[in-house]
């Protein structure tokens, strides 16, 4: 097969060649020694076969971490980040590649995927449900966990469960906002709105009256003449990341927005527990920043930095924090669905 992988994409040895059935995940990373471990560790508890790790020159030991496991294969990333669509089309690229007809888990290495009955039920089980009602793809919304005090006293040892490191999250008070995309609509809201987008919240005056002037001008067909007054929202929480990679799979825009794909009324989700917030979080906003690596010239992490330079020791606990206890508790609170088919399917394995 002639090599068609785009951005000098070349694999660190020989290239994968799954066996029919696998699930597959893809990650891209860069300078992710500190939690990759963790997250290759949850990756195969929850039944991942093979791993394919997209390195974009990490200067730290992501690749030794990575390529210590027979099961996960190495790619070196040498391009820009950036002009690669923040990843996107080099994951196309390599699943288009080396996934087609497998179910794919597109994930960042901060993120641990859990769902209803995954401490009993792994990813190979879930994919056959979705698979057996016609499902391609499965929805999940991101929730930021943090630890209970200042980020930078956190002493977080690779390796160590996410979990205990940052117990807490702030259950987010979710909004659904169209787009123009599948899954044609996507939610927002949580800490993160909170403390550094404050302004994007519908529920402020200044912003629903942007919101109306902005309904007004699409109903008139003058919308994309005054793209650049269109309303900011704050980062979605809503994400695909696990999808039966077919041909005409795609990510539009990293896994939030996706090439059209089958979903299924009434069945269930997930949630990524988010791990952004740890010790090393004024390095690499700093990082981000200088590069210009992120989307809308690193708007997120310049926002960031901001707080950091108003309180050195800033965290995100407070009153309306809660322990994560587990992924029942997420299911009890509306954050994730069961659904009566999975809820059989588990039963009677």
């Amino acid at each position: 097969m002639p090599d068609d992988l785009p951005d000098g994409l070349a694999w660190l040895g020989a290239p994968p060649q799954p066996r029919p059935g696998e699930v597959i995940a893809l990650l891209v990373t860069r300078n992710e020694a500190l939690r990759l471990p963790a997250c290759l560790a949850h990756l195969r508890a929850q039944g991942v076969d093979r791993a394919y790790v997209i390195d974009n020159r990490s200067s730290d030991a992501t690749r030794e971490i990575a390529a210590r496991e027979p099961w996960v294969h190495v790619m070196d990333a040498p391009g820009s980040y950036a002009g690669s669509g923040f990843g996107i089309s080099w994951t196309n690229a390599v699943l288009d590649r080396h996934a087609r007809n497998h179910w794919a888990l597109v994930v960042d290495a901060d993120e641990l995927l859990v769902f209803p009955g995954c401490e009993t039920q792994g990813l190979p089980a879930l994919c056959a449900h979705l698979a057996a009602i016609g499902a391609e793809a499965f929805r999940t919304i991101l929730l930021d966990c943090f630890p209970d005090g200042p980020l930078h006293r956190l002493a977080y040892a690779p390796g160590d469960p996410l979990p205990q490191a940052a117990p807490c999250f702030e259950p987010p008070r979710l909004r659904a906002e169209s787009v123009s995309n599948f899954p044609y609509d996507q939610q927002y809201g949580g800490v993160r709105e909170r403390l550094f987008f404050a302004e994007t919240d519908p529920a402020r005056l200044r912003r629903r009256l942007h919101q109306k002037a902005w309904n007004a001008g699409v109903k008139l067909g003058v919308s994309a003449r005054l793209a650049r007054f269109v309303p900011r929202r704050s980062p979605t929480v809503t994400k695909l990341p696990l999808v039966f990679w077919r041909e005409g799979a795609a990510l539009l825009a990293s896994t939030h927005q996706l090439a059209p794909m089958r979903l299924v009324a009434g069945q269930p989700s997930g949630v990524l527990l988010h791990y952004k917030f740890l010790q090393d979080f004024h390095e690499r906003a700093l990082d981000a920043v200088r590069r210009d690596a992120h989307w809308d010239g690193s708007r997120e992490y310049r926002r960031y930095l901001a707080a950091l330079a108003r309180d050195p020791d800033f965290g995100l606990n407070g009153p309306l924090s809660l322990r994560f206890e587990g992924p029942d508790q997420l299911t009890a609170m509306g954050l994730m669905q069961d659904s009566p088919g999975w809820l059989a399917a588990r039963q009677g394995a």
